[in-house]
């Protein structure tokens, strides 16, 4: 009560939100935000990656094209392997890559889960997003750094030992593109063979003793 006999009700604090909650908001919107940026990162080198191999700037991508790239980075293929890349994804017959076909051989492989998309070009086009200065080879550092963005803090140190061998972000070992595809080809075999052995294997019937 206060002098004039009025009752004054203490003001009332609002409610605490469990921490729990709070932490857990902090994490969703951490994710989402996560997720924005390598989504935005991820079109950006997905661009730069087919405005590289474009060496013409017509908005398609040839066999001759991605020979010339091949030579700059010093890779040697053979001329029907290169044939084979643009084959597996030139949905138009027009012995060409354009730009739509390229997202979208980008987008299937990398959501593949199965193993089985054809993967030759997507490999190639991982090297050049990864090769963020231009200089030939990606490090260990430019290689974190979308494999960060695009599995997460869990799985970052087995994605760089598949890839490098090391998961050590200072090392400086630096992969060149025949290099890089190897990993890549070596890493994918290795999924494949374990998918399949899960699969098929079948226990030996257990022996049953004769009397």
């Amino acid at each position: 009560l206060d002098t004039r006999g009025i009752s004054i009700c203490p003001a009332r604090s609002p409610p605490r939100a469990k921490p729990g909650r709070f932490a857990a908001s902090r994490g969703t919107m951490a994710q989402a935000a996560r997720e924005r940026f390598a989504k935005k990162n991820e079109a950006e080198d997905l661009r730069r990656a087919f405005e590289k191999l474009d060496t013409r700037g017509d908005g398609k991508i040839d066999t001759d094209e991605l020979n010339n790239v091949f030579q700059l980075l010093n890779h040697r293929t053979k001329k029907t392997e290169i044939e084979d890349m643009i084959w597996e994804v030139d949905d138009d017959c027009d012995k060409c890559v354009n730009w739509p076909e390229f997202q979208a051989m980008y987008h299937r492989c990398r959501n593949d889960k199965t193993g089985y998309e054809p993967r030759r070009l997507f490999n190639v086009v991982e090297f050049l997003m990864n090769d963020k200065d231009d200089s030939g080879s990606v490090s260990v550092e430019e290689a974190m750094q979308i494999l960060y963005l695009r599995f997460g803090k869990g799985l970052l140190d087995s994605q760089l030992e598949e890839i490098f061998g090391t998961s050590d972000t200072n090392s400086t070992k630096d992969l060149s593109l025949t290099e890089f595809l190897h990993s890549l080809n070596m890493s994918q075999v290795k999924q494949l063979r374990s998918k399949v052995t899960a699969k098929t294997y079948k226990p030996p019937p257990q022996a049953t003793k004769k009397r």
